[in-house]
């Protein structure tokens, strides 16, 4: 019928999860992800008729043939246009699930193709508007910095902030993901980080209260960079947050930038870390001074032992590499108790402060 079409979401490289984030948080995780499609396919095809459900919980993958309400002149611009909503709407749901900076690498995706269109097509290229547009944000500087607190967990004292960037306030590249997403499609990933890490130092230095630190994220190519192009003279309240889960033979070729860091007396840490095998092994090729157990493990850490014994033993093993711990994305009271009955000393999430514009920011610290 040529008012049919289909709907196919599928999450690639499963096994992946469970390397790096242990079988607990994972298996939690993807049992997160396979209620999040349900409603999202509830959600995107609400004003449609929902003719197949086809899910493979166990590989993620879902196959939705519907048909349109209403058979319109313009289908394919209608189709287009559930494509975006859903990108957007799965976008949301693995940041909700994964945290934004895992939730931003996770291979998912989301088509819809139309009825006599049966594989699944390769992504779509950045559009010109979205090309153009990142290539002007970048050149013109036109960037935000936004600081979130980081926090002692025994007593909620203030420690440090986590630089993060945002896009122009109204423009379609104001949110981190689509930010970077559009950088990476373009070829500017690497400037993109490296201009946002350099404005963060720019705009605070001199800023912090004695004693506190600044985390700025970077990725293992802009890292490598970072000591010779970055403006580090004088500093020694930065840390460099590693933000990707590497292959153990890519860590290695690490060592050295970060040995170099470490003799201009700045500090490393590993970002969006799990309790997988995986993530334990990079630390300890690392040794970076923080290890901050990301969203996907810490919004377990009130759901009973067995996620509790997991996040135990990870904080056990990474304090005997030399690393201090810190749980990323703590949102409850609870979740708070049960971290620091872990013995985890570093917190951030919404639970201590969201992420505020760099003036208010340093202006209540």
């Amino acid at each position: 019928m040529p008012d049919t079409a289909r709907l196919h979401i599928d999450l690639s490289d499963r096994q992946r999860l469970f390397d790096i984030f242990g079988e607990d948080a994972a298996g939690q995780a993807l049992r997160d992800f396979n209620a999040a499609c349900s409603t999202l396919v509830d959600r995107l095809l609400a004003r449609h008729i929902i003719l197949e459900r086809q899910c493979d919980e166990h590989n993620c993958s879902w196959s939705v043939r519907f048909r349109l309400a209403e058979p319109p002149a313009d289908r394919g611009e209608i189709l287009s246009s559930l494509g975006q909503v859903g990108q957007t709407l799965l976008r949301e749901a693995l940041n909700g699930i994964f945290g934004n900076a895992s939730g931003m690498r996770i291979p998912a995706r989301l088509h819809i193709l139309p009825g006599n269109i049966a594989s699944v097509p390769e992504a779509e290229p950045l559009s010109s508007a979205d090309a153009d547009e990142v290539e002007r944000i970048l050149a013109d500087e036109n960037l935000r910095t936004v600081l979130q607190p980081i926090v002692r967990l025994q007593d909620r004292q203030l420690l440090g902030f986590e630089a993060l960037s945002r896009g122009p306030l109204g423009s379609t590249l104001e949110r981190p993901d689509r930010l970077f997403a559009a950088a990476g499609a373009a070829g500017l990933s690497v400037s993109a980080e490296l201009i946002c890490a350099r404005l963060a130092l720019e705009r605070t230095r001199g800023r912090l209260n004695h004693g506190q630190f600044l985390t700025i994220n970077l990725g293992p190519a802009a890292l490598l960079r970072a000591a010779d192009v970055l403006p580090l003279a004088g500093r020694t309240d930065v840390v460099f947050e590693l933000t990707e889960h590497l292959p153990l033979d890519a860590a290695a070729e690490l060592r050295s930038a970060i040995d170099r860091l470490h003799q201009l007396q700045l500090h490393t840490a590993l970002d969006d870390t799990g309790c997988g095998f995986a993530d334990l092994r990079t630390a300890e090729i690392l040794r970076p001074g923080i290890v901050k157990l990301c969203i996907t493990v810490i919004r377990n850490a009130d759901r009973g032992d067995p996620f509790i014994h997991a996040i135990k033993q990870t904080t056990q093993q990474l304090q005997a590499l030399g690393c201090r711990v810190l749980a990323e994305g703590v949102e409850t009271e609870s979740q708070h108790a049960a971290l620091v009955a872990c013995g985890i000393e570093l917190g951030q999430g919404w639970l201590y402060g969201r992420p505020l514009d760099l003036e208010r920011a340093l202006n209540g610290n």
